[in-house]
């Protein structure tokens, strides 16, 4: 019997809103349950509190109803959703089909990547940060690790982010220091996001890899390339690379390569400043030394992790991914 309105909503109907199917779980099917559950791949919230099924022949109770109806809601407030308005029977009501039942939960599974606000920044181990001088490369290597491929999973999916940005401060004034100033500003923050699709996380549009700030244009920036675009335990994927725009430094470049290793719980990052232009100018203008023409200056490297607001949701299922305490590797 096909679900439409002025009906008397089936168990099995009930069951698919429920989980996808009247028998057993079918994540294919927009649901519920695999929104708030463990889900799979890029669904599911890591909730343990889903929604019970009815036995076949059973009569659903307007309780049952309710409790369908208010977690819509609830997964909707999470995502920033806006559904259409259904009024919730009391006892003793005949429970009958509503047309937008349907149309709301595909809503929602449509909508799962987003989310209406971001929890508190992780920020222990965020920032590396060193004085030497160098003029061929600054590298450092970034991880940031959660419990499980799951707690990754419930991360992205309930709409976590990690955000990548580096700067130089305290320069001599040298043009070569300068510009790499202005590049590392240029660069922005680098935010990465679960990739499957577009998110609109904290009212902003995410597409995997997204540069937030800055200014200019980098010759790689992969907007298609998240979490679930890596293969577990492949080499590096270069997401993001931009170049100078002032002469004679045209040739220095700032990179970022993500990797995931083979359990699927920890993202590696490299981000490397690679100073290939030709020395030409000492800081002291003159022209006089080619050797001194290095970049001093503090530079920091700061990953941040974002996790999810769980605000409308029972527990922070991706649990608190760590950062790796780390330096910078120059070479000159």
């Amino acid at each position: 019997m096909a679900y439409q309105a002025g009906d008397t909503i089936l168990d099995d109907e009930y069951n698919t809103f429920v989980q996808g199917a009247a028998g057993a779980v079918n994540h294919s099917v927009a649901n519920v349950n695999t929104l708030w559950g463990s889900g799979t791949s890029d669904k599911g919230y890591g909730e343990s509190t889903t929604l019970s099924t009815v036995s076949a022949g059973s009569t659903i109770t307007a309780t049952q109803w309710v409790n369908l109806l208010n977690r819509c809601n609830t997964i909707a407030s999470h995502q920033g959703t806006s559904l259409t308005s259904i009024t919730n029977p009391t006892t003793g009501d005949t429970v009958e089909a509503y047309a937008a039942l349907s149309t709301n939960i595909s809503t929602l599974f449509t909508n799962r990547g987003n989310a209406a606000a971001n929890g508190s920044d992780i920020t222990t181990n965020g920032t590396v940060s060193g004085t030497s001088t160098w003029d061929v490369s600054a590298v450092t290597t970034r991880t940031v690790t959660f419990a499980s491929a799951n707690a990754a999973r419930y991360f992205f999916n309930a709409g976590g982010m990690i955000r990548l940005s580096a700067s130089l401060t305290g320069t001599s004034g040298d043009a070569k220091s300068l510009e790499w100033a202005d590049l590392l500003s240029q660069c922005g923050t680098i935010c990465i996001t679960g990739g499957t699709a577009t998110q609109t996380i904290a009212g902003t549009a995410y597409t995997g890899t997204t540069k937030v700030g800055g200014s200019g244009s980098p010759t790689v920036l992969t907007t298609t390339t998240g979490y679930y675009d890596l293969t577990p335990g492949a080499a590096a994927t270069t997401i993001f690379t931009q170049y100078a725009d002032s002469a004679p430094y045209t040739a220095n470049y700032v990179t970022l390569t993500m990797a995931l290793d083979a359990t699927s719980s920890i993202l590696t990052f490299v981000w490397g400043n690679y100073d290939a232009a030709t020395d030409t100018i000492a800081p002291d203008g003159t022209g006089s030394g080619d050797a001194l023409d290095v970049v001093d200056g503090t530079l920091a490297q700061v990953t941040t992790v974002r996790p999810p607001s769980s605000t409308y949701l029972t527990t922070a299922a991706w649990g608190t991914p760590t950062m790796n305490s780390t330096t910078w590797t120059y070479s000159s």
